[in-house]
């Protein structure tokens, strides 16, 4: 096989690619023109671990660079001027929140009433005049540190608009056109439709949020190598036809447009920079392997961004693409059966297991619902993207009754992912924690290595079902000593026995973060809510809660906004199950005890 880039094997690719990775987390300060000299010295000397060293040096100082740039202190006080938005508007907790580049560095902008409302219908890459307020950001926040993002923008007046460059208003026009077509769609269907084909999850509900964590489908939100492979199909016959380097542009072209149109993810930027380089070395009459293009991907973005090697979106695609490469294949050929299911199954169990150390540890465990439901639903989930860039384009041309029609697939195959999601995530088969993610891969590592020796073939799959079972029984068996009073969502406390259980909401609430601990912590129900709040934010989290365990009594402060809660008095008292809610002061400000019931267990 002939390679890019002669002279470096790909295991000194592999080694270039983590010696990037380790500089970039080390940030060393120091001058990164010369730490570029060294690396292209490295190069035309044609010195492997020459370049390693140079690479990690050159992302060791750039991190430095962007790190103290990113921790510089925000110029704060009044500002007025143009903004350029980095992303699209979303409304949250009854403001328009999104990220911006200004002449005082990129910022978090808020704003509320009817700056909120015109600025809400804004997009990517397009200008704004605004007046407003620039502020410290109120709490370090991992995101702030990778997006660059230096304070807080409070928005109170909005003026004339400047439209958006060119590759931004060509990809502000085609996210335009998809969400005309899909507007035939129901509410919570439109908003998945947008997470699948474009990664944008901004309008999903924290229910069904939810339950694609509980199920281990969030990745299916997120645009990965399979909607740019599909992408670059889709052009192919119309730059068949063009010269070589008028080939490679127009592809370039298309994968810069998708980016634009996805808004550059991590997972979006990794599959693109994957792909320019396959389609670079191929044009160039060369082969490379996907796992030397995953390195050298990696390679090129850190040395770019460096910051990103702390974006948790950027490791996890970086981890399940290296996951299926390096694994799925022997997998696959082990597994048996038709092969299309085999190496379905070999693909998820890859990914899944790479994934592990970095899910585990942040959101407590891996579904063990992950496999079969992604055998499910990712087909459905392809469906989708696929037919979302031929058939939804049309639709949104089209518009009307006809998208309706075009669109009838696409009901059905939505239908089909949010009924695998919900389904799972109610059947709570438990969590794969780090030993049992590393005793399955020891067991499918058995399985792989044991060349035609049925037995250990047999008894590494039986210890893989055993290692799947596992959390099921404990889930089973482990309900611990009762009452419980466990701390859910940024503020929340959760008091629950078998019998029954009580919310503490708190007033400043992450609606599919409380959801998801509450799963996690094993209560099926909730029997009373008291809010220390009763503004929208609130009755948003309320009515989050009630849609995922059913109605019940919820206490809220006096001159609430959630329909249907009492404003109890001083005195009140309920007993729910084994536990007692007592009111120790009612009113506007609303403070509730939770006790153990007398002989509760």
């Amino acid at each position: 096989m002939s390679e890019p880039a002669r002279g470096m094997s790909d295991r000194w690719i592999y080694a270039l690619a983590g010696a990037a990775v380790l500089g970039a987390l080390v940030a060393w300060p120091g001058p990164r023109l010369v730490a570029l000299g060294l690396l292209v010295g490295a190069l035309a000397v044609r010195r492997p671990l020459l370049v390693c060293a140079a690479a990690a040096l050159l992302a060791s100082f750039g991190a430095a660079a962007a790190t103290a740039a990113v921790s510089a202190a925000v110029e704060e006080g009044p500002l007025a001027g143009r903004i350029v938005l980095v992303d699209d508007p979303s409304r949250r907790h009854g403001a328009t929140r999104f990220v911006a580049d200004t002449e005082r560095g990129r910022l978090e902008v808020s704003a509320w009433g009817s700056a909120g409302a015109r600025l809400s219908g804004r997009q990517a890459g397009e200008g704004v005049e605004v007046v407003g307020r620039v502020a410290a950001p109120a709490s370090p926040a991992e995101w702030r540190r990778h997006n660059g993002v230096l304070g807080r923008l409070t928005v109170t007046e909005v003026g004339g608009t400047h439209a958006a460059a060119v590759h931004y208003r060509i990809a502000n026009g085609l996210r335009s056109v998809l969400a005309r077509g899909a507007a035939s769609l129901p509410a919570d269907q439109r908003a998945l439709f947008s997470g699948l084909v474009l990664g944008d999850d901004r309008r999903n509900s924290p229910v069904t949020a939810d339950d694609f964590r509980g199920a281990g489908l969030t990745h299916l939100l997120a645009v990965s190598g399979q909607n740019v492979a599909f992408v670059l199909l889709v052009v192919q016959p119309l730059v068949v036809r063009l010269g070589l380097w008028g080939r490679w542009l127009a592809i370039l072209g298309v994968l810069g447009l998708f980016a634009t149109v996805t808004r550059f993810e991590p997972s979006v930027l990794r599959a693109t920079v994957m792909a320019a380089l396959a389609v670079s070395v191929w044009l160039a009459g060369r082969q490379a392997s996907g796992r030397r293009l995953l390195a050298l991907a990696v390679v090129v973005l850190v040395l770019w961004q460096p910051l990103l090697v702390h974006s948790l979106a950027f490791r996890l695609s970086v981890a399940a693409s290296a996951g299926i490469l390096f694994w799925a294949s022997r997998l696959a050929g082990r597994i048996g059966g038709p092969r299309p299911v085999a190496r379905a199954l070999a693909v998820t169990v890859a990914a899944q297991l790479a994934v592990a150390p970095l899910i585990v540890p942040v959101f407590g465990g891996v579904p063990a619902a992950a496999v079969p439901a992604n055998l499910l639903a990712a087909p459905a989930a392809a469906g989708v993207m696929m037919w979302g860039l031929t058939g939804g384009v049309a639709a949104g041309l089209l518009d009307g009754a006809a998208a309706g029609v075009l669109h009838l697939p696409t009901r059905g195959l939505l239908a089909w992912i949010e009924a695998v999601a919900a389904g799972f995530t109610e059947l709570r088969l438990g969590y794969l924690g780090l030993a049992h993610t590393a005793l399955l891969g020891l067991a499918l590592a058995a399985a792989c290595l044991a060349r035609r020796r049925t037995a250990a073939v047999l008894v590494a799959w039986l210890a893989a079902g055993a290692v799947l079972l596992g959390p099921l029984l404990a889930a089973r068996d482990s309900p611990g000593p009762f009452p419980q009073a466990l701390a859910v969502g940024w503020e929340s406390t959760l008091w629950w026995t078998p019998e029954g259980a009580v919310l503490l909401l708190g007033a400043s609430e992450s609606a599919e973060r409380l959801l998801g601990d509450i799963r996690m912590a094993g209560a099926e129900r909730i029997d009373l809510i008291v809010a220390a709040a009763g503004g929208a934010r609130a009755a948003g989290d309320v009515a989050a809660l009630h849609r995922r365990h059913g109605r019940s009594v919820v206490w809220a402060p006096a001159g609430n906004r959630i329909a249907g809660a009492a404003v109890p008095t001083a005195g009140t008292t309920v007993t729910v199950g084994g536990l007692v809610a007592s009111v120790e002061r009612g009113g506007p400000r609303l403070e509730v005890r939770v006790t153990a019931a007398p002989g509760g267990r």
